[in-house]
């Protein structure tokens, strides 16, 4: 983007050409006169834009546009047009009476000049005003669009974090229940269960404050979670992977498939006449997590909202979006990164 500087710079040459242009087409200036005046605006042009931007920089600290733009406004195009027509008129004193041409500089005294000169004037301080007031919109916008931005960023990632944080707690009840009952039927099945669910903690903890975790780590922790999920369900639930080594180092943010397979887990009903089938993928740097639909009549604690929130969190952190498919299948496609 072209800075103000620049801008200014390119507006003090437009308009001290343009001026040099009716001299020379209305007053029939010669090219050594018409260059001196050039000069001449240029001078002036640039002490009033100096001027300005001195001036700006008090009235940024004592009166910012925060307080009131016309109240801001008004008194910084007054305070500027006033030192433009000071240093206009200093200079025509000075080129009339010292310069060796003041016969040709006369010539700019008539009416029609003279109130050129005014609107000249005018429109430099206007311009000078509104583009300063135009950076100032601008920068303020994207101050208010970055805040914006970090604030739904940072409640996507309370929100995800929220569910990091805690297991859910039917699956923690169950996996105490199913425990219970292994310590009596079978203590070196309950020994191996505890480990399991004590990896699986060790997991949500140690990655909490994570953003991201390698595709490798996350299902090494997936694969103790379903351990446990098998104690409850046997063989009514049936969890495939076919993942390609090459991707192992991607990354994904952790306790996503956790959430996922929770996910199929609370909505659709599983037992052995209807065993959950959920098949775990990979395609095109996505990771997909798919089950036959088998919705239960009525599902207990669900906001809805864990969905959203996986998918307003990985649109921080990748291009890509997360995608929900739903026609004889149940498919989330996650992207890896």
């Amino acid at each position: 983007m072209i800075s103000e500087r620049r801008i200014v710079i390119y507006v003090i040459a437009l308009m001290a050409t343009i001026a040099a242009f009716f001299r020379w087409y209305i007053f029939d200036f010669d090219l050594k006169s018409n260059a001196i005046l050039f000069l001449v605006s240029i001078i002036v042009l640039s002490t009033t834009f100096i001027f300005f931007s001195k001036t700006c920089l008090v009235f940024d600290k004592f009166m910012p546009y925060d307080r009131g733009i016309v109240k801001r406004l008004i008194p910084q195009i007054l305070l500027n047009l006033a030192f433009i027509t000071i240093v206009s008129r200093v200079a025509f004193l000075i080129g009339r009476t010292m310069l060796p041409f003041h016969s040709i500089v006369e010539k700019e005294a008539t009416n029609l000049a003279q109130l050129a000169g005014i609107a000249t004037e005018v429109l430099v301080v206007t311009l000078l005003n509104v583009i300063h007031f135009a950076k100032y919109s601008l920068n303020k916008w994207r101050e208010n669009a970055l805040r914006a931005t970090n604030l739904e960023k940072e409640k996507s990632q309370v929100q995800f974090d929220n569910l990091k944080n805690q297991l859910n707690p039917h699956f923690l009840f169950n996996s105490l229940t199913s425990l219970d009952s292994l310590i009596h039927e079978n203590p070196t099945l309950a020994s191996d269960f505890l480990r399991q669910l004590a990896k699986v903690f060790r997991y949500v903890l140690q990655n909490k404050e994570k953003g991201l975790v390698s595709l490798e780590t996350e299902l090494n922790f997936i694969k103790n979670y379903i351990a446990l999920l098998h104690t409850r369900f046997g063989e009514s639930l049936i969890i495939n992977f076919t993942i390609s080594i090459d991707i192992l180092d991607l990354q994904i943010a952790p306790v996503t498939l956790q959430i996922l397979i929770e996910n199929a887990l609370k909505h659709n009903i599983i037992n052995q006449a209807n065993p959950l089938i959920i098949n775990i993928f990979n395609q095109d740097n996505y990771l997909i997590i798919e089950n036959p639909i088998q919705q239960k009549k009525q599902v207990e604690t669900s906001n809805g909202q864990g969905l959203n929130n996986l998918k307003t969190l990985y649109s921080f952190l990748s291009d890509k979006e997360v995608l929900i498919e739903q026609n004889e299948v149940f498919r989330v496609k996650v992207p890896l990164i």
